[in-house]
């Protein structure tokens, strides 16, 4: 969380802070201002140029294609030269998932598995049995209490498979950022897993149940076919999902740049008082820090497997707040999934991990607090019970591998 971050400032020298004062463009850029922004774009050509404007509904994107290197640095130039905008290039972003599921260690004794030892009776849902997570986080316990009934969860991905038999009527009219329209359909696979974790039905005797199992699901797509896509749209559907009433918004997707546009559709959506819950990563812990978790304000997330170890792909540092499950986790699957997930052709649902995994059990975990606090609770508060109240399962305290400690919603809303 960002009170408990050390803001990290861009070192290229950019006319640009991540405090509140806001960034302001020189009246006459030099070159070495140019160098800085055009620095830390993707190796290659085309170079999009984007020019950031605030306006009374949120950041606005302005984007501008050069052919090449010397295109961009004439594009810079002249919106360096604009009042009150400020410059930055788009940076890719992808998936933050796995093939890796090889973590599965020898049991230990903790906290968090001598609390999940004690299961109430299960739903009935067909594949309930084979979802460790919820057993792990006591689901049937929790939702004595809130299901997360009616609370809006974005799911920024690849899209969402409005009409699979477990998501049918709870996903939401999304829209496309990829192909800028209103279409939201997933070509990927990866986000309509990513929804199943959060808002698949409980108790309809078919598949999985998801961990808030009540709530609504706003799909937006920022990604393509392939899982990869950019800091834009990623930005745009950001800034998209807090204006049509998002409540939390799930970002299981990383890069390893820090721009402009990321930064300041975040700080709008937490302004506006809205859940951020991005995952950590899949670098381990000798990878970089990545975005958009480790932005002020985004609550980042590790994954852990069944045994409450951390996994060795989940990236580790400053970023990550608390861990969650995120090793083989099944869930709702497209069925044309991208040959990029191991994923079967013509199957409802898959095994998938990764800290895309992790990150919409944390984003379920505050549809459900905020659900039970009828509203009332701003997005720090809420971020707050979900870390502070997480089960300690590394070092003592605070660590850059677990965070806080393991996901304990039955905590967050009761205090124990």
């Amino acid at each position: 969380m960002a009170h408990r971050r050390i803001i990290l400032t861009l070192a290229t020298g950019l006319a640009l802070t991540l405090g509140s004062a806001p960034a302001v463009a020189a009246s006459d850029p030099s070159a070495g201002e140019v160098a800085s922004v055009l620095e830390s774009a993707p190796a290659g050509e085309p170079v999009t140029v984007v020019t950031t404007t605030q306006t009374a509904t949120g950041p606005q994107f302005t984007t501008e294609v050069a052919d090449s290197r010397q295109d961009a640095r004439e594009l810079i130039s002249a919106a360096l030269d604009e009042p009150g905008v400020t410059v930055d290039v788009a940076h890719p972003v992808s998936i933050a998932s796995t093939l890796d599921t090889s973590s599965a260690q020898a049991p230990v004794a903790s906290a968090a598995t001598a609390a999940a030892s004690k299961k109430p009776k299960r739903s009935n849902d067909s594949l309930r049995k084979r979802q460790w997570s919820l057993d792990k986080l006591r689901a049937e316990q929790v939702w004595r209490k809130s299901k997360g009934r009616g609370v809006v969860v974005a799911v920024v991905d690849t899209g969402v498979q409005a009409d699979h038999p477990d998501l049918k009527g709870r996903v939401l009219k999304g829209r496309d950022f990829v192909e800028d329209d209103r279409n939201a359909a997933d070509r990927n696979g990866h986000g309509t897993h990513v929804a199943g974790v959060i808002a698949a039905k409980a108790g309809n005797k078919r598949g999985i149940a998801g961990l808030a199992p009540q709530s609504r699901i706003l799909p937006v797509r920022v990604l393509n076919s392939a899982g990869a896509g950019n800091t834009v749209d990623a930005s745009r559907g950001i800034v998209w999902a807090v204006n049509k009433g998002a409540d939390v918004i799930n970002l299981s997707f990383a890069g390893k740049d820090l721009d402009v546009q990321m930064q300041k559709a975040v700080r709008y959506a937490v302004r506006k008082g809205v859940v951020v819950v991005a995952a950590a990563g899949n670098q381990g812990c000798s990878g970089p820090t990545t975005y958009p978790a480790a932005l002020p304000g985004v609550i980042g997330v590790a994954a852990t497997n069944r045994y409450d170890r951390v996994a060795p792909f989940s990236t580790c540092g400053p970023a990550v707040d608390v861990s969650a499950p995120g090793v083989s986790i099944r869930s709702t699957m497209i069925k044309r999934p991208s040959m990029g997930l191991p994923c079967r052709y013509g199957q409802s649902y898959c095994l998938m991990s990764g800290t895309s995994m992790a990150s919409p059990h944390v984003a379920a975990a505050a549809a459900i607090v905020i659900a039970r606090t009828r509203h009332r609770l701003g997005a720090a508060a809420v971020g707050d019970l979900l870390t502070t109240r997480a089960t300690d399962i590394g070092a003592p305290g605070y660590d850059t591998a677990s965070g806080h400690g393991f996901l304990n919603v039955r905590r967050s809303l009761l205090g124990r």
